[in-house]
């Protein structure tokens, strides 16, 4: 039995894609769940006054980048959970989907992330595909791969164009994986 409080989540989420002059993605991998590699992203309403503002704080603290630009590229609510318990009355996330401009030297967060990288189109495809297909094997969340994409990002990278490829059969299983609980972090919290 744990005794630490759950924060319960705020339900607004902020992704970023920012890519270099070589169209390759800057994408982190999470330090904790849900796991995988995923563009940054993080928490609006937890400790933002808006979303303009939780763009520029997430980039700088999970990769170190100065934001000299973005623009809106999608945005809609997906039931994907976190390791916050989930928020009310609507599990799940109001996201802001971005494209932004940045600068400086990448450095990723210790802790928060298990290091930042560049990936090409196809090192972003290659990754989809084996978490479709961990998914498909029978996979569970505890046990995806590092070197996947972070199941929510199946859907926000075919929103963004990127994964246009995906079908809907592909969409509903990344759902199914990004739609089931975390019962681990939900008893005892992120490390």
């Amino acid at each position: 039995m744990t005794t630490k409080t759950m924060k319960r989540c705020c339900g607004t989420s902020v992704g970023v894609l920012i890519t270099d002059a070589q169209d390759r993605l800057l994408m982190i991998t999470r330090g904790w769940w849900p796991k995988g590699t995923a563009p940054v992203a993080g928490h609006v309403r937890d400790a933002h006054t808006d979303v303009a503002a939780a763009l520029v704080a997430e980039v700088e603290e999970e990769v170190g980048l100065t934001v000299t630009g973005s623009g809106l590229l999608w945005e809609g609510h997906l039931p994907n959970l976190c390791a916050s318990l989930p928020a009310t009355p609507r599990p799940g996330h109001y996201w802001h989907l971005a494209r932004a401009t940045a600068e400086g030297t990448v450095t990723a967060a210790p802790g928060e992330t298990k290091g930042a990288a560049w990936y090409t189109p196809d090192q972003v495809r290659t990754m989809a595909r084996t978490t479709l297909a961990h998914y498909r094997s029978g996979g569970v969340a505890a046990d995806q791969p590092d070197a996947s994409l972070e199941a929510v990002w199946l859907r926000l990278l075919f929103e963004a164009g990127l994964l246009p490829w995906l079908s809907e059969d592909d969409l509903a299983l990344a759902e199914k994986a990004y739609s089931t609980a975390p019962g681990e972090y939900w008893l005892g919290g992120r490390p």
